[in-house]
């Protein structure tokens, strides 16, 4: 009988050191006032496996904490022509830091997400196109498999700037199963229709400038957002953010109206939460969408899923050596329009 009683009491003290014991969180970020070197140092490098020749590098913030067994969203960056000369660039270039803030962090529904920043390799004079997308698709893979146990796959959240923009465009059409939501930023691609249609479970925020000197908004971002909203699944959950000046989210003007990377730093919003100067948006019914403190891209992340499960289904594509080379050429050209673009201070 005493051993049936300790037993218990044995049992008892488990169930209850069990139901005292704190439930896994995800690990507490610095918040925005530690300031962006700070947060930068919250970010961990990798290296994604060797593929068609070449094994891109990358930045990332992981909001995994101890015991932690929520699985939290992942969100993608590539970065513009000029931002990866050399490792770690993409990241002590950009303002995505501020997304591994306490402050930005705890608008996911989860409390966190995943930031990852793959790099192109431009210390070689390459730039994002055709042939990275099967090694950047292996980054994307490798990485979903390393944290597999804390990956939510059903929420991948792909952008881009500028070259970046256009490469994110190219990774839709090839592999729109893995993106829930995409949101591009003045890309230098123009989609076509069958791309557009490609992708159309792919919950799509186009962010671009009335004034930018390099991609036309009347000619190329309402002709994209014409098709978005013609043959997206659910154009309700389509977004298109128009800005007139471009600024940083500190208020102060950005270097031209072509770099629109500054206006996401902050999830669409001021440092001091207040709303983005000159900007609209508006859903694929042509309603107006209200951007008051805390929506933003974030909550929209959040609240859209994809049915991915980790497992591609489209069948790899080998690349067009034409393609390549003119690809290469027009990033040049590019380079040298954002140069002058700098001197000009446009």
């Amino acid at each position: 009988m005493k051993r049936i009683i300790s037993a218990l009491l044995v049992v008892l003290i488990l169930l209850f050191s069990v139901s005292i014991s704190p439930s896994a969180a995800p690990k507490e970020a610095l918040p925005v006032s530690a300031g962006l070197d700070a947060l930068r140092g919250q970010f961990e490098s990798g290296v994604a496996p060797k593929t068609n020749g070449f094994k891109l590098d990358y930045e990332y913030y992981s909001p995994v904490g101890e015991d932690d067994t929520e699985k939290y969203p992942v969100v993608i960056f590539l970065h513009g022509i000029g931002h990866g000369g050399k490792k770690g660039s993409q990241l002590a270039d950009s303002g995505m830091a501020y997304w591994s803030s306490q402050e930005l962090q705890s608008r996911f529904s989860e409390g966190g997400a995943f930031i990852l920043l793959p790099r192109a390799p431009e210390n070689l004079m390459m730039f994002w196109g055709e042939s990275f997308r099967e090694p950047l698709r292996a980054l994307i893979d490798d990485f979903i498999e390393q944290h597999k146990d804390n990956v939510d796959t059903t929420r991948i959240a792909i952008s881009g700037s500028s070259q970046g923009g256009a490469m994110m465009w190219m990774m839709l059409k090839n592999y729109p199963e893995y993106f829930a939501t995409a949101f591009p930023l003045a890309s230098t691609r123009s989609p076509s229709s069958s791309t557009i249609q490609k992708c159309s479970s792919t919950a799509i925020w186009l962010l671009a400038s009335k004034l930018d000197p390099v991609v036309n908004y009347h000619i190329s971002t309402l002709t994209i957002w014409n098709k978005i909203c013609k043959y997206n699944d659910n154009p309700k959950n389509c977004r298109l953010s128009t800005f007139g000046k471009v600024y940083k989210p500190d208020g102060k003007r950005s270097s031209d109206n072509h770099h629109l990377a500054s206006v996401i730093t902050y999830d669409l919003h001021t440092l001091n939460d207040e709303p983005y100067p000159e900007m609209t948006t508006q859903n694929g019914l042509g309603e107006d969408v209200d951007l008051a403190v805390p929506e933003g891209l974030i909550s929209w992340i959040s609240s859209v899923h994809s049915d991915f499960t980790g497992e591609s289904t489209s069948p790899k594509k080998p690349a067009n050596i034409l393609e390549i080379i003119v690809q290469f050429f027009r990033n040049i050209i590019l380079e040298l329009v954002h140069i002058f673009q700098f001197i000009l201070g446009l």
